[in-house]
């Protein structure tokens, strides 16, 4: 029987210069889930998604992505195999990463024919059905500084889900914004979710993280502190850690 877990890391550990940024985490996401991953500055968040999408080297530890290993024991798969693991994983950036001197479609066509070997014609075809997905039709030509910040990051995600990714990371996609900007992107996410799209979402946004996500992680010290159904962990966390956490968010 084919197993519906699509991402399973066991026993990541990360250390740049000697400091252990990850120190031991594991964790299932299955098929068709909103995983939040929350915690403070610097606990290793982004490292966990840097890991899974090849931005990073793991010090050691198993990561398997649609069944697939991607690093086994600190020990890395065939170069090829892992260009073909990276296809199934599409990644948000918190910066956007759009090319300033493309246009928004050239922004989402561009991949798939420089990645996905598909023909010019399909891909701006495929680019344009995302785009009038994210509410940007009217924007095709334009260039990314013409575009708010908000707009920049759902041409950011509409060139992600054009590649047609088993796994959507998205790494704390509201930093970059201004608070009225936010709820645009949290209820762009928030509809994916409601489509089963599988997604991990590393976010400040503690809200959204228990009403939007299937679970969450709260992760401090590059270990993972408690973990379960959203609306136990942020309202009623039974460890002290999260407890402490959390209490400066409810203060806001």
């Amino acid at each position: 029987m084919e197993s519906d877990v699509v991402v399973s890391v066991k026993d990541l550990k990360k250390n740049f210069g000697g400091t252990d940024i990850l120190k031991g985490i594991s964790f299932d996401l299955k098929k068709g889930e909103a995983l939040s991953i929350i915690g403070p500055s610097g606990s290793g968040k982004s490292t966990i998604l840097r890991c899974l999408c090849q931005l990073e080297t793991v010090s050691g530890g198993t990561i398997e992505i649609c069944g697939d290993s991607l690093v086994k024991d600190g020990i890395y798969s065939p170069k090829k195999d892992l260009r073909n693991i990276g296809l199934k994983i599409g990644l948000v950036f918190q910066n956007f990463n759009l090319f300033p001197h493309y246009s928004v479609l050239q922004n989402v066509a561009e991949p798939l024919v420089r990645v996905q070997k598909v023909p010019k014609k399909q891909a701006e075809q495929i680019a344009k059905e995302w785009l009038a997905r994210m509410n940007l039709s009217d924007r095709v030509g334009h260039y990314p500084q013409q575009l708010s910040g908000g707009q920049q990051q759902r041409v950011a995600i509409a060139r992600a889900l054009a590649l047609n990714p088993q796994v959507l990371v998205f790494d704390e996609p509201t930093s970059a914004l201004d608070p009225e900007l936010t709820g645009e992107i949290l209820k762009v996410i928030k509809d994916l979710a409601a489509q089963k799209m599988t997604m991990i979402v590393v976010t400040h946004e503690m809200a959204f993280a228990r009403d939007t996500s299937d679970r969450v992680i709260f992760i401090d010290g590059g270990v993972i502190v408690e973990q379960g159904d959203p609306k136990q962990v942020i309202n009623s966390p039974k460890e002290e850690r999260t407890k402490l956490f959390l209490k400066r968010f409810s203060e806001k």
